[in-house]
């Protein structure tokens, strides 16, 4: 979908939308916003993914069908697919503007709420922002959900994803976020049941409690939902990086600076379960897995220590060299 340069150009004329968003007045306004007015509306909640448009039939229309029975939905996704891209946003390379068109306004069925469908020419990243700070400015929503995405983001993969990019902006800006990764949208079953246990979720304390910098992460096995065993919280595995480059053969002529060179990423199979009992062990037992995450990567204790080792840094301004 290509979108068109008329009345869906917004100008987000404000420099470093996301700098704004993030500050403690605007978490403290949105959750404010948000606690006053909870019990004046039903819940609002925005749905995004890094799949983009192509991806809003088979699994995020069921998934904001179910949720529209009691939240008005707002959803909010890419133009292109942008899987892959992190937390990455368009708005941080000195653009100052993102397009959106407005596909789809009003109740998907009789009785149920209403539902918004926004395509933004950018990246899951833009459309929370977007989201938060232009769509629903007036109007907070009460919870981001992202996804569902196809494949699962387990162990150090989570942090290339862009579906947990985007709810990892949301939690930032100090929206309760959820990222669902996993599913499998060949099985109308599987589709249903995802949407069904979101809904659930999503208006549970659980999900609506957290506080600002939180969010979790789920991932669904690609199973039908009778084989699927039950639910497990667990930590991320680590040590499963193992990618590394293979040259290429080598390229005809010189660049610049020398020889120009391809470089293959090899990614190994995984022979052994990492230890422990983490997100890629429950998951191949076939468990949907929860992982609670922080977007606030501050090590307090380690800035403890460091306050106490002001003496070990070097001297500033820095000694000449001999």
């Amino acid at each position: 979908m290509k979108l068109g340069r008329s009345k869906s150009w917004l100008g987000l004329c404000w420099a470093g939308l996301f700098v704004f968003l993030s500050q403690p007045c605007c978490v403290g306004w949105l959750r404010a916003q948000t606690a006053s007015s909870e019990q004046e509306r039903p819940l609002r909640i925005v749905i995004t993914n890094d799949d983009g448009v192509e991806e809003l039939q088979d699994r995020v229309a069921p998934l904001a069908r179910t949720l529209a029975g009691f939240a008005e939905v707002y959803v909010v996704i890419p133009a292109q697919n942008r899987s892959g891209t992190t937390h990455h946003m368009s708005l941080s390379m000195g653009k100052r503007s993102l397009e959106s068109e407005l596909i789809w306004s009003g109740p998907f069925e009789e009785g149920g709420r209403r539902v918004e469908v926004h395509v933004v020419d950018g990246y899951p990243a833009d459309c929370v922002a977007l989201a938060l700070g232009g769509i629903l400015r007036d109007d907070p929503p009460d919870l981001v959900i992202s996804g569902p995405n196809g494949g699962p983001n387990l162990g150090p993969a989570w942090f290339g994803s862009g579906t947990i990019g985007a709810a990892r902006i949301a939690a930032i800006i100090g929206v309760p976020a959820i990222a669902i990764s996993g599913l499998d949208d060949s099985e109308e079953e599987a589709v249903q049941a995802l949407a069904d246990w979101v809904a659930q979720l999503a208006r549970s304390e659980l999900a609506l409690g957290l506080e600002a910098g939180q969010y979790l992460t789920v991932a669904l096995p690609q199973k039908l939902p009778s084989e699927i065993k039950g639910i497990r919280v667990a930590p991320r595995a680590s040590g499963l990086g193992g990618r590394y480059f293979e040259k290429a053969p080598p390229l005809i002529g010189e660049g610049e600076e020398g020889p120009r060179q391809v470089w293959l990423l090899q990614v190994p199979e995984m022979t052994e379960l990492p230890p422990g009992a983490t997100d890629v062990l429950y998951y191949i037992q076939d468990y949907i897995v929860l992982t609670p995450m922080r977007a606030d990567e501050h090590d307090y204790a380690f800035m403890d220590e460091l306050r106490g080792r002001l003496g070990e840094l070097p001297a500033w301004p820095p000694e000449e060299r001999p």
